[in-house]
């Protein structure tokens, strides 16, 4: 989750990059001398760090020196744009845990990314599960390699469902009549949580609610009043309302005791949280299985929201792009280093490989590698990466799920207030 200390942080960059009424996104020709014996700088979090280093190792000839920095929201552009105002250097690739924070890497003045339309083949964009480029494409031009992808699906306790008697949701609106008849029948369990992001990106988002919808570096639409946005409401209003959806988050030590307690009934929740966040409080085998994310009243396609995933992005100032972008390349799409990853890749021939492990692990109910890969090419377009998006769970929290059992229309309309005034700070011009 982020915490409200990155709303300094993100005041500071984008009151240094506010002059964005006028920003242009990184050029594609930087004009930067290139030299194939530059050395590079590769900036990672701990969890890439042992792949990256061993790629390093193993190709002497890209002269790269990898780096684990501080990935905490609102670290890395703060860095990088405060170098960039002093004159000073700044790293030849980064990796993202926080992707949205590319935005703020794009406005002037610190222009970081190299746009890689022309720089990466088209066969090696098109590998990567379909959207996931979309995401960090400004003006046309896309300007990042997506590393994993944390789609949403949903998570049920199969064994649970059969002793209850009940069916897997289709719909929200089946959701939504799970969850009242859940309190009545059942009390005390509970269908996961809409904290944070695991009701904003998870569920908003999954409804093509527009939040955050944005294909250019000033521009963002939100309309919180349209369907897309009022049909979520009309489900978890009443479901937060009877205890069956928990405002806690779902890592709370308030939260776990009914994993381990075996009060879980389901979860709307992105594709790691079985592995990490359901298995360590409920490890017996053969109970938990993963069914499609559940269609929205109206809709034709059943989307899926996101709750997390990482980025690569090449520096356009870097003196070695062609390094930095076999590295990042690698480090995507190389099936020996990403079908071992912890989360689900990006890459689709490294995801087939990688869903192999899953396919076996006997503590599901059922093989969940099928209904992973549909909600992989299924995450919602409407999801965009923008400069506000640190106060985007705080102004939910505060407004929505603080009213959600109350006049949750209400808190909506809020929400989209306060959303708006927060993307017109951070320099975004807005529509509906």
């Amino acid at each position: 989750m982020k915490s409200t200390k990155w709303l300094a942080i993100a005041a500071s960059v984008a009151v240094s990059t506010v002059a964005l009424a006028g920003c242009t996104s990184a050029a594609s020709s930087t004009g930067v001398p290139q030299s194939a014996k530059a050395k590079i700088t590769i900036w990672v979090d701990d969890a890439r760090s042992k792949p990256a280093l061993a790629y390093a190792t193993a190709h002497p000839e890209l002269h790269a020196t990898v780096q684990s920095v501080d990935n905490s929201a609102g670290n890395i552009p703060s860095k990088i744009a405060l170098a960039t105002k002093a004159g000073k250097s700044v790293p030849d690739l980064v990796f993202l845990s926080q992707p949205d924070e590319i935005s703020s890497l794009l406005a002037n003045p610190v222009n970081f990314p190299l746009a890689l339309d022309s720089a990466v083949k088209k066969s090696v964009l098109d590998g990567y599960a379909s959207g996931t480029i979309s995401r960090c494409t400004f003006g046309g031009k896309a300007y990042c390699l997506p590393n994993d992808l944390a789609q949403t699906v949903l998570y049920y306790n199969k064994t649970l469902f059969t002793k209850f008697n009940y069916k897997v949701p289709a719909t929200f609106d089946d959701w939504l009549a799970l969850g009242k008849k859940l309190a009545v029948d059942h009390p005390g369990y509970s269908l996961g949580s809409v904290n944070g992001r695991y009701g904003l990106d998870a569920y908003f988002g999954s409804s093509q609610c527009d939040f955050n919808t944005s294909t250019e570096p000033t521009k963002v639409k939100i309309d919180v009043t349209s369907k897309n946005c009022t049909r979520v409401t009309d489900v978890i209003g009443p479901l937060v309302a009877n205890g069956t959806l928990s405002t806690l988050d779902p890592f709370d030590a308030a939260f776990t005791p009914i994993v381990k307690g075996g009060k879980l009934l389901a979860t709307i929740s992105p594709s790691w949280m079985g592995e990490y966040g359901i298995k360590p409080n409920y490890t017996a085998e053969g109970d938990w299985a993963v069914a499609p994310m559940p269609t929205w009243a109206g809709a034709s396609k059943n989307y899926s929201g996101t709750v997390g995933g990482g980025i690569w992005v090449v520096s356009a100032k870097s003196k070695n792009q062609s390094a930095a972008l076999k590295f990042a390349e690698a480090l995507t799409t190389d099936v020996s280093i990403q079908s071992v990853a912890s989360t689900y890749p990006a890459d689709k021939a490294s995801a087939t490989k990688w869903l192999a492990a899953a396919a076996s692990e006997k503590w599901y109910a059922a093989d969940p590698s099928g209904v992973y890969t549909e909600a992989a090419g299924k995450v919602s377009t409407t999801l965009g990466y923008v400069r506000y998006e640190p106060q985007l769970n705080d102004l939910y929290n505060s407004t929505i799920l603080k009213n959600a059992s109350g006049d949750i229309g209400a808190a909506l309309t809020d929400f989209g207030t306060q959303v708006t005034s927060a993307a017109k700070s951070a320099g975004y011009t807005v529509s509906k």
